[in-house]
């Protein structure tokens, strides 16, 4: 096969390019989810996975096949999502063998689905037990669960206290004892990581970012990313852009 002329050959064939920007914005932001530990938003999106079946690229004439191939995929891309947010690279990589090993040996599509789901929940589940590892206090796991899953809201220590019912002079003063810095430090670490991986995969804009974590206003997110990155969000995107696992420019 000349693969220059069958590569022409396809793309010339997908004349809906919005569709395929919206397909991969629609992946990245599902990895993403799975890497966040948001447990209960994964487990609603998971509700779909077999629907998306249809939309799937063709890897392989075998519909099994081509099921184990893009679950494959699936496994490879969580895993390195979830390395990205902390996960040790060799308890990411082996959880990723065990389920590749698993779907090889899977007799239908229905099979794969269910291996897949469950991998991908497995992912979330260690991420979220992840972000509670150096937290003692039930009430400091509660605050950045809750931090966790609202995350693209405006967040204030008064918010958080009242929704978990507890003083906000108490909150403030073990969370900082328990994490090492103040919960207001810890809800912008936690919307500039988020930030960071959208403007490194994504092609959204700073103001659709800003908005989607939750920020007064563009210039609020710009003045707080740059005192967070030492740059811009677009300064960042053009030294970052799609520069994650594949390695950096250069390299």
């Amino acid at each position: 096969m000349n693969i220059q002329k069958e590569l022409s050959r396809r793309l010339m064939d997908q004349d809906d390019a919005g569709k395929k920007l919206a397909d991969y914005n629609n992946e990245i932001s599902f990895y993403e989810m799975v890497a966040s530990g948001d447990t209960e938003k994964l487990e609603a999106r998971l509700r779909t996975f077999a629907s998306a079946r249809t939309n799937r690229g063709h890897l392989s004439d075998s519909e099994l096949s081509n099921s184990k191939y893009h679950s494959v995929v699936l496994a490879a891309m969580a895993s390195r999502f979830c390395i990205e947010k902390g996960m040790e690279i060799a308890t990411a990589y082996t959880l990723s063998d065990i389920y590749i090993e698993l779907i090889d040996k899977a007799k239908t599509d229905n099979e794969v689905d269910e291996l897949s789901k469950a991998m991908c929940m497995d992912y979330c589940k260690y991420m979220k037990e992840l972000s509670k590892k150096s937290v003692v206090s039930r009430h400091i796991v509660m605050a950045v669960d809750y931090i966790r899953t609202h995350v693209q809201e405006p967040l204030t220590v008064e918010s958080i206290a009242d929704a978990l019912s507890l003083n906000p002079s108490y909150l403030s003063k073990l969370f900082k004892q328990e994490m090492g810095k103040t919960i207001s430090r810890y809800i912008r670490d936690q919307k500039i990581t988020i930030a960071c991986n959208m403007l490194r995969h994504l092609d959204e804009s700073s103001l659709s970012i800003a908005n989607y974590l939750g920020f007064s206003s563009q210039s609020h997110f710009i003045q707080v990313f740059k005192k967070a990155m030492g740059m811009t969000p677009e300064e960042y995107r053009k030294n970052n852009y799609h520069q994650s696992w594949m390695g950096k420019k250069g390299e």
